[in-house]
């Protein structure tokens, strides 16, 4: 007899609904104990996640309806929903990270996905993102604190834009996916990209290789590392050239949005670019020279910080 999901949901959350709607004391601690009673269950059962997920949907729906109809505060009550699902899924994946170590080393088993898109995270707190994630899905987490979702890039793309829009705030994501047998290389090319969006002052969002393609590409050669480091070295004195040449990087390259953001008058900022060339012989004007100096500059960062 196929195991009914829904139908354990709500016996096991009926009662914390009701709580949170009559604003009573003590419903949070009542929403771990089910959430984690009824993850447990549904590992036992090994429930698929997509089942879990559209099953917490529909409880979710279907409970807020039932104790909200003879009044209550919706908004605990939408607390809750989100408070046993975060716990839930936490409780149901919780014997799946130690796989997540396993497909890292290279002793993936059978059962592993076909594929992962590796996530470095910088900026929120852990839990907050990895419970982000189990709400929309399965999501292993390792050891080294790296993230691996079983989903080929795209879907793992799509899945960390939902969860910046829905953390907002300082939260960077780097992605790299792999076939199950090569995702330690996932895991150096993601560390290599929140490296490359760290030292460049990016803003926060979801990175992969290709939105850093061209600074990589330059750090992979010891004669242009070389170089960029010997060109880098005056600007670096000056950490107000430092901080337009980032400033225009943020704003694409135009000029009227970094002076915004830096406060200053036009003609400021057009006699700190022209020392910058003066310095370095590469103009900030120019979208390839302004390239290499952020490169450069998040280079000559790195060095000084290791």
């Amino acid at each position: 007899m196929p195991f009914d999901v829904g139908r354990l949901l709500h016996e096991e959350f009926l009662a914390v609904y009701r709580a949170a709607a009559a604003d009573a004391d003590g419903w949070e601690d009542a929403a771990v104990t089910a959430a984690h009673r009824a993850g447990s269950r549904l590992r036992a059962a090994k429930t698929p996640v997509p089942q879990v997920v559209a099953a917490l949907r529909a409880a979710d729906g279907v409970l807020t309806e039932t104790v909200l109809d003879g009044g209550g505060d919706a908004r605990a009550v939408a607390a809750a929903g989100t408070a046993l699902a975060a716990e839930l899924m936490s409780a149901f994946c919780a014997a799946e990270d130690g796989l997540a170590d396993a497909v890292l080393a290279g002793d993936a088993p059978d059962s592993a996905a076909a594929s992962y898109a590796v996530v470095a995270v910088r900026g929120a707190l852990p839990e907050n993102v990895v419970n982000a994630f189990r709400r929309r899905g399965t999501v292993l987490l390792s050891s080294s604190g790296h993230l691996l979702l079983p989903v080929a890039e795209p879907a793992a793309l799509a899945a960390c834009r939902s969860v910046c829009a829905e953390l907002g705030g300082e939260v960077w994501l780097s992605v790299a996916g792999r076939p199950a047998a090569r995702v330690a290389l996932a895991r150096e090319e993601a560390d290599e990209i929140d490296a490359l969006v760290a030292s460049l002052g990016r803003p926060p969002g979801v990175y992969r290789i290709d939105d850093v393609l061209f600074e990589s590409a330059m750090t992979d050669t010891r004669e242009v590392r070389d170089e960029l480091d010997r060109v880098v070295a005056p600007l670096l004195a000056n950490p107000v050239l430092v901080d337009t040449v980032l400033a225009l990087l943020e704003a694409g390259g135009n000029r009227a949005s970094a002076v915004k953001k830096l406060f200053i008058h036009r003609s400021t900022i057009d006699y700190r670019l022209w020392q910058v060339e003066q310095l370095t012989g590469l103009s900030p004007v120019n979208p390839r020279d302004l390239a290499v100096l952020g490169t450069a500059i998040g280079m000559g960062r790195a060095n000084a910080w290791g």
